[in-house]
């Protein structure tokens, strides 16, 4: 199952509709309207949330991310700037807080999804998770450094 959060349908994670980056457009607007281009370069996920986000692979064209959450820790306040696939391997309790206002953010996974499942993101503005089960959460982000492919 993928879901695409980046269509209007799941713009309500953060109140605005997200255009589809892809390559042709050359045009990444954030979840929540922004310009990604614009965001602070350190708070980039690997450098703001090393403890987080682990750096599998990368090349020109992707970043790929290994994600991890222990049970009860909570991320240091990160952004996403490049549009991504997340492959979530298992699901634990989670909350997703504005990084900003501190505002907690619908997360977008159905209520019935079986797992893996794959969520296909626009760039995520600055954010941060608290993991608040007893497990711990694991998940693969693949970055797409010039949008989805057409």
């Amino acid at each position: 199952m993928t879901i695409d959060i980046a269509r209007p349908r799941f713009s309500n994670m953060f109140g605005r509709e997200a255009s589809v980056p892809t390559a042709a457009s050359g045009v990444f607007t954030a979840m929540d309207g922004s310009d990604p281009t614009t965001w602070d370069v350190a708070l980039d996920a690997v450098l703001a949330a090393p403890e987080n986000h682990t750096v599998l692979f990368e090349d020109d064209l992707i970043r790929v991310l290994s994600v991890s959450i222990a049970p009860g820790a909570v991320e240091k306040p990160h952004h996403h700037r490049f549009p991504a696939v997340f492959v979530i391997d298992r699901m634990v309790n989670l909350r997703d807080f504005n990084g900003v206002t501190n505002e907690e953010i619908s997360l977008p996974i159905p209520k019935d999804a079986v797992f893996p499942i794959t969520l296909k993101f626009a760039p995520q503005p600055l954010h941060y998770v608290k993991n608040i089960d007893t497990k711990p959460f694991h998940a693969t982000r693949i970055e797409f450094k010039h949008g989805f492919p057409v």
